[in-house]
């Protein structure tokens, strides 16, 4: 008797713990996609937001920022640039990467949940460095690829994507979250052409899924927020209840964990005509002069 309640509570624990896993690691994938809200769903007609993130490795060392800027012209067209600078980094071995400037392009058109047209680019590297990818009629999503004379492309899987991202800085803004809230994430890997030990001979988009796992009151610029907490993909964040991704972490092969901290952010309709964008935008157009290809500057 004994042993078969022992066999018994074995098998509900083996059925228990089938079921988490599941759960936890295979329902999201099956799962159609609870993606926030893209840009192209928020922003109003002729409305821009600007954004500006500092990136910091684990000892707190300034390494890089990043800036955002989307946009919402008179057609409906939504448009989200990210550029991305990173400083020369120190690596095992005496080896040091470049500096390095990554510019990523999103444009919403005919779908307002769907990506209609992803442009990925690298500067610095001293070779082209490209993605492309565009929605289509029937809903696939082609990719083509270019790191230096090499080319390739592939198809992502049925649709195109809801939600992109990069390793580096994997989430902008993410509204009207609750916990338990999953949904996927095409992240796309720039580190594997900086770093030597990581570099492949193309670019892919990977999928991950993405999980509100509960709240957090956390200290931002001095005041206290009642933070999301989003994991996933190997990233970490926290996001304000109004959807600013206030801070992130990421673990980067080599690079240890790195920080990103929301440093400033406006919405308006004349972004000509407010300061605050501007400032914004003049430390954006100073990165950009930083970083040279092929022994000459590069405009953006």
């Amino acid at each position: 008797m004994l042993n078969r309640w022992i066999g018994i509570v074995s098998a509900v624990g083996m059925i228990l713990a089938i079921a988490a896993i599941i759960a936890r690691d295979i329902l999201p994938r099956w799962l159609p996609d609870d993606a926030p809200p893209s840009e192209a769903q928020i922003l109003r007609e002729n409305e821009a937001r600007y954004v500006q993130v500092g990136i910091s490795d684990d000892e707190g060392r300034t390494i890089g920022r990043s800036w955002t800027f989307s946009r919402c012209n008179i057609a409906g067209v939504v448009t989200v640039s990210t550029t991305t600078v990173l400083e020369p980094l120190a690596l095992p071995n005496g080896i040091t990467t470049p500096r390095v400037r990554i510019e990523t392009l999103i444009t919403y058109r005919y779908n307002l949940r769907r990506v209609d047209e992803l442009d990925f680019r690298m500067y610095g590297l001293g070779l082209p460095v490209m993605l492309r990818g565009e929605a289509y009629s029937t809903g696939e999503f082609p990719c083509k690829w270019q790191v230096g004379p090499q080319r390739g492309s592939f198809l992502l899987d049925s649709q195109a994507p809801a939600a992109l991202g990069d390793m580096i800085r994997p989430f902008d803004r993410l509204p009207n979250l609750y916990v338990g809230q999953t949904w996927r994430l095409r992240l796309l890997d720039p580190l594997s052409q900086i770093l030597p030990q990581l570099k492949q001979s193309g670019l892919d988009l990977e999928p991950v899924v993405i999980t509100v796992t509960g709240t957090e009151l956390i200290e931002h610029q001095g005041e206290k927020v009642a933070a999301f907490v989003v994991e996933g993909g190997g990233a970490t964040a926290w996001v304000a209840p109004d959807g600013r991704v206030l801070r992130q972490e990421v673990t980067v092969p080599l690079l240890g964990e790195l920080n990103l901290l929301l440093e400033a952010t406006c919405a308006c309709a004349d972004p000509q005509g407010c300061d605050h964008c501007a400032e914004i935008i003049e430390s954006r157009r100073r990165a950009i002069q930083s970083v040279s290809t092929g022994g000459r500057q590069e405009s953006g």
